[in-house]
C-alpha cells in the first residue's frame, strides 16, 4: 500500500508540462523580484514578516491545490469501483498532504499574526481553508463564496444581527481552545475524505463535469475557451455570442468584395475565432452589466455605509477592471495557431493580400484589437480613479501598452505552439508592472507625467522594432510554419 501511495502522491510531478520549463522558471523568478522589491518598500519588520509568511503559506497552498486536483483526477469511477484499495488509497493520501502542509502554513501565519490570533485559531482556520480550496476544486461554485459573501454580510448587515451568536461562540471558544480545534480538524479530517467518491452514478455525471473543467482550463491556457465545460448554463450564456458572430459573418459575406478591408474582416473571424473582437465585446458587457446590476442592488440595500468599502476597495477594483479589458490581448498569438488549419484555405480568397502586405493586414488586426482595448482600460481605470479620488491607479492604464506590443506583435510564421505559460505569464506580468508604478508613484513620489512619458517612450520603441520584423518576415499564413 506504501508504494501504491507513493505513486498517487507522486503523479502531480510527473504530470506537470515537460515542455515549458522556462516558464516556470521566469515565474519563480519574478516571484523572488517582487517579495524583494516589497521587502524594500516596507518600512516595519512586521509588515515584512507578514509578507514573507504569506508568500510561504501562498506556496504551500498553491503545492496543495496541484496535489489534491492530481487525487480528484485519479478518483476516476471505474478505479474506484473496480480497483481494490484504489479508493481508501487516495483518501490516505489526501490526509497526508493535508497533515503535512497545514502545519507550517499555519505557523507561517501565527508567527506574523500572533499578537491578534491564538495558535489553536490559525491552526483551524488554515486546516479549514485547505479543506475547502479542495472542495471547490470538486464543486466550482464553492469559488463564488468569498466573491459574494463579504457583500452579503454588508447588504444584509449580518454581522450586526449575528453579533450575539459571535458573542457566544467566541466565550466558548475561549475556555475549550485546543479541544475545540481538535474537534474541528477530526470533523475537516472526514470532511476531506468524503471528497472521494465510489464509482457510483452521481460519482461519474461529477467526474464527468470535472473533466470538462479540467480540459477548458487547460485550454484556457492555451488560448481556447469552451462553454461545454459549464454545462447548460455555460452553453446558453455563450448562444448570444454564437448568435452574435454567425450574424456578422453573414453581414460581413453579403458585403464581400475583393478588396483587403473586406477579405480581412472575413479571415478575422476564422483567424481570431472565440476570441473575434465582436465576442470579446459582448462578453465583457455581459459581465459589465451583472456587475452594474450586483452593485445597484448593494447601494440599494446597503445605502450610504458601502461607499466607505468601494474607495478601500479600489485597488483590487484596478487589477480586476484592468486584466479584464487587457488579458484577451494576450490570447491572439494562440488563436493564429489553433486556426492554422484554416489558413491554407484563406489564402485563396480572392482579394486576399500576399507577401509583406499580408504580414502587415494580420499584425495590423491584432494590433488595432489591442489599441481598442488598451483605450477601454484607459476609460474604465479614469473613471475608477476619479470616483475613487486616487490619480494612481492611472498606473494600471499605462503600464500595459508596451507589454501588449511585445506579446501581439510577432511575425507569425515563425510563431511557435502556446505553451501552458503562454496565457499566464502576460497576465502575471501586468498586474506585477502596474503595481510597481502604483508604488513607485504612491511611496516614491514619481509623477504620473513621468511614468505615462515612459511607457509611451517604450510602446513606440517596441512598436517600431516589431513593425520592422513584421514587414522583413516570411509570409505570415499559415501561422507557426518555420516553428
Amino acid at each position: 500500500m506504501s508504494a501504491s501511495l507513493n505513486q498517487m502522491l507522486l503523479a502531480v510531478w510527473r504530470q506537470r508540462d515537460r515542455e515549458s520549463p522556462w516558464g516556470r522558471r521566469l515565474l519563480a523568478l519574478l516571484c523572488v523580484a517582487g517579495v524583494g522589491l516589497g521587502l524594500w518598500l516596507l518600512p516595519h519588520a512586521q509588515a515584512r514578516l507578514l509578507l514573507l509568511a504569506t508568500v510561504a503559506a501562498g506556496g504551500l497552498m498553491t503545492a496543495w491545490l496541484s496535489i489534491i486536483g492530481s487525487l480528484l483526477e485519479q478518483n476516476h469511477p471505474h478505479a474506484a469501483r473496480f480497483v481494490p484499495g484504489h479508493l481508501q488509497g487516495l483518501r490516505r493520501a489526501a490526509l497526508l498532504s493535508w497533515a503535512l502542509l497545514m502545519p507550517p502554513a499555519a505557523l507561517l501565519q501565527w508567527a506574523a499574526l500572533q499578537q491578534f490570533l491564538s495558535l489553536p485559531a490559525v491552526l483551524l482556520g488554515g486546516a479549514a481553508l485547505l479543506v475547502y480550496m479542495a472542495w471547490a476544486l470538486r464543486w466550482w461554485p464553492l469559488w463564488l463564496l468569498p466573491v459574494l459573501g463579504p457583500s452579503a454580510f454588508g447588504v444584509f448587515e449580518l454581522r450586526r444581527r449575528l453579533a450575539p451568536l459571535w458573542a457566544w461562540a467566541f466565550d466558548i471558544w475561549q475556555a475549550q481552545a485546543w479541544p475545540l480545534a481538535a474537534l474541528g480538524l477530526l470533523a475537516l479530517g472526514w470532511a476531506l475524505t468524503r471528497l472521494f467518491s465510489n464509482g457510483d452514478a452521481a460519482h461519474r455525471a461529477a467526474y464527468a463535469s470535472s473533466s470538462r473543467l479540467r480540459q477548458a482550463s487547460r485550454d484556457a491556457l492555451l488560448g481556447k475557451t469552451s462553454a461545454h465545460a459549464f454545462g447548460r448554463p455555460g452553453e446558453l450564456l455563450a448562444a448570444p455570442l454564437r448568435r452574435a458572430t454567425s450574424a456578422w459573418l453573414a453581414f460581413a459575406l453579403r458585403r464581400a468584395r475583393p478588396s483587403e478591408a473586406s477579405v480581412m474582416s472575413r479571415a478575422e473571424i476564422v483567424l481570431h475565432g472565440n476570441q473575434h473582437w465582436l465576442q470579446q465585446l459582448l462578453g465583457m458587457a455581459i459581465v459589465a452589466l451583472m456587475v452594474v446590476l450586483f452593485f445597484a442592488i448593494g447601494f440599494a440595500m446597503a445605502g450610504p455605509s458601502i461607499a466607505k468599502a468601494w474607495q478601500h476597495g479600489s485597488f483590487g477594483m484596478a487589477i480586476g477592471l484592468g486584466s479584464a479589458a487587457i488579458s484577451p490581448c494576450f490570447s491572439l498569438p494562440g488563436m493564429l495557431w489553433h486556426s492554422r488549419r484554416e489558413q491554407a484555405l484563406l489564402a485563396l480568397l480572392p482579394g486576399m493580400p500576399r507577401g509583406r502586405r499580408l504580414n502587415r493586414a494580420v499584425a495590423w488586426r491584432q494590433l488595432r484589437h489591442a489599441l481598442v482595448a488598451c483605450l477601454l482600460a484607459v476609460i474604465l481605470l479614469a473613471w475608477l480613479a476619479q470616483a475613487a479620488d486616487e490619480p494612481a491607479l492611472l498606473c494600471f492604464a499605462f503600464t500595459p501598452l508596451p507589454l501588449v506590443l511585445l506579446w501581439v506583435l510577432r511575425p507569425a510564421a515563425r510563431m511557435r505552439p502556446p505553451a501552458s505559460w503562454s496565457a499566464v505569464l502576460p497576465s502575471i506580468l501586468y498586474p506585477a508592472a502596474s503595481i510597481l508604478a502604483y508604488l513607485l508613484n504612491d511611496r516614491l513620489g514619481v509623477s504620473l507625467w513621468w511614468i505615462a512619458g515612459t511607457c509611451a517612450a517604450l510602446s513606440l520603441g517596441i512598436g517600431a522594432w516589431r513593425w520592422r520584423q513584421i514587414a522583413a518576415a516570411p509570409v505570415a499564413l499559415p501561422a507557426g510554419r518555420l516553428a
